[in-house]
């Protein structure tokens, strides 16, 4: 559930219709909604710019991104800069049926998770699997089908199936992915282990992001916040 509600402040309006509001203290791990008062009614929504959510993307989290950075992010480069185009090789994958299934060879707390792309040496009756597979083909970039939160899948079970194609928050990674999709500190973690094991396997990592689609136009934070404003039906 969502809980007991810690604080409730007004935002002061600026310059150019920026609401905005500074909170004293360290609310790092802590999670947010905006209540909008408007057409006579009030709405809650999400914060369409945070960066991590609660499960099933229903809260914002307020998160301190370097303390989610795995050993070694700072030195994290991509491997493949200044790469031509047309030298590239391009493998498109959903991360939940990349490791899945028992026959990746995965440990079975990462299959289908983020973390599933960060095991190496995988191999299924002799044949290599997994990230494994991925550099014995010899790709240059990996290109992740949706990867950030999206909407038809339960985040509570994550025992069902979807493209992604049906995003919630555009900036959030997904859940259904994690180890933990409780804790909106942990998606983010995982996400960048992920990135940071193709990129130490010579991969580069591409992110589908799908801007022009909603799982529910009319509830879309984005229109609950302000209807009609950044897209139409």
């Amino acid at each position: 559930g969502k809980g007991s509600v810690l604080k409730e402040q007004d935002m002061i309006l600026g310059e150019k219709g920026v609401w905005s509001l500074t909170v004293p203290g360290n609310w790092d791990g802590k999670y947010y909604t905006y209540k909008v008062y408007h057409s006579g009614y009030d709405v809650e929504a999400v914060d369409p710019y945070a960066r991590s959510t609660g499960a099933n993307g229903d809260r914002g989290m307020i998160l301190n991104l370097d303390a989610t950075d795995p050993e070694g992010w700072d030195d994290d480069v991509s491997p493949n800069a200044g790469m031509n185009y047309t030298d590239s090789i391009i493998y498109e994958l959903h991360i939940r049926e990349m490791t899945l299934d028992s026959s990746s060879g995965v440990k079975s707390a990462w299959r289908g998770k983020y973390l599933g792309l960060t095991q190496d040496g995988t191999s299924y009756n002799g044949r290599s699997t997994g990230l494994a597979h991925l550099k014995e083909l010899g790709v240059t970039h990996v290109q992740l089908m949706p990867s950030f939160d999206y909407k038809s899948v339960d985040e509570y079970s994550c025992n069902s199936y979807a493209w992604g194609y049906d995003p919630q928050n555009y900036n959030t990674p997904e859940g259904s992915y994690s180890t933990n999709p409780h804790d909106g500190k942990v998606r983010v973690n995982e996400y960048k282990q992920m990135v940071q094991a193709f990129h130490s396997n010579g991969i580069n990592v591409v992110m589908d992001v799908v801007f022009n689609h909603t799982f529910d136009g009319g509830n879309f934070c984005y229109n609950q916040i302000v209807p009609n404003y950044f897209s139409r039906f």
